[in-house]
């Protein structure tokens, strides 16, 4: 089409061309609905008829369309190729995704300042640069923490599994492990709101020192009061727990030392404990101040290691 403008202002269409010419701009004049309130048109048909003369061979008196039909023909073809530059100007800007797993406890700096620690064994996808309304990154697997920085007109989003976790400014941890079956947000100041990826799912807001539990498969939601700094003490070298599982204490060492850790008997993993310990005590230690106050005792094979209660 183009190119039949070309040769129509240049009038070397033959009447045939001409024709579907015209048939073409009848049917684009009817169905356009583009604003034009404001457009300086005075201004447009001087420059467009300037050029249209400029380009026009001696040969265009065959051209019977009257001037301002062609006017708007050039017009109709400025539009277009303003349109289709406006439209360029605005597509989506492809976000540079990066994929980041934490052999051991990593501290990121985030683009908009947003300070994350991602626990070992943890997997985290995150872009080089936040583009459009929100600020998305998504906990593939293990657990961080998150010092939000402040944006209410860019909300910040952590996806993980099914669950979206909305924050506008605060301190909040997020433990995804794919073993355990179950996803817990624990918040240390502000508040964050939970909601599942569904549409009609549900929102549960979480306060400072609250931790919500979803169990995967189930859309139901748990709250329960913690500590949250206690929650977050890995990223200062530390792990206090608090009447956690045992399971998950189990697996924080298994990712720390990078050993695997398993149970004798399933039951074992809802032990509550109550610790303090020392990251850079050795694995061995802590194994023996666990088992001593619980009545447990353990077997390491290799890189297994197998908790078992106690016989006798």
């Amino acid at each position: 089409m183009k190119k039949l403008l070309k040769k129509y202002v240049a009038g070397k269409c033959t009447p045939e061309e001409q024709l579907l010419i015209e048939q073409w701009y009848q049917q684009e004049s009817d169905n356009s609905k583009a604003d034009t309130t404001g457009l300086p048109f005075d201004q447009l048909e001087k420059t467009i008829w300037r050029q249209v003369q400029q380009q026009t061979s001696p040969s265009a008196k065959r051209v019977t369309m009257h001037r301002y039909t062609l006017l708007k023909i050039a017009a109709s073809l400025l539009l277009i190729a303003g349109i289709g530059t406006l439209m360029w100007l605005r597509r989506p800007v492809r976000e540079n995704w990066q994929e980041v797993f934490a052999s051991s406890t990593q501290q990121l700096v985030l683009d908009d300042g947003t300070r994350v620690w991602l626990n070992a064994g943890g997997k985290l996808r995150y872009p080089a640069h936040f583009t459009g309304a929100e600020r998305k990154i998504e906990l593939l697997s293990g657990e961080i923490c998150l010092d939000v920085k402040q944006d209410p007109a860019h909300p910040f989003i952590v996806k993980s599994g099914h669950v979206n976790t909305r924050v506008l400014g605060t301190v909040f941890n997020v433990r995804n492990y794919p073993q355990l079956a179950l996803l817990q947000v624990t918040v240390q100041q502000g508040k964050v709101a939970v909601q599942g990826d569904q549409p009609a799912g549900e929102e549960v807001v979480v306060l400072p020192d609250e931790q919500v539990t979803i169990n995967t498969g189930s859309p139901a939601f748990s709250k329960t009061r913690v500590d949250g700094t206690t929650v977050n003490s890995w990223t200062t070298g530390k792990l206090l727990f608090n009447n956690e599982r045992l399971d998950i204490i189990a697996l924080l060492l298994q990712n720390r030392y990078n050993k695997q850790i398993s149970f004798a008997d399933s039951s074992l993993g809802a032990y509550r404990i109550t610790a303090g310990i020392e990251t850079a005590d050795s694995l061995s230690s802590i194994l023996d101040m666990l088992c001593l106050a619980n009545k447990l005792t353990y077997s390491i094979h290799g890189q297994h290691i197998m908790l078992r209660k106690q016989t006798h």
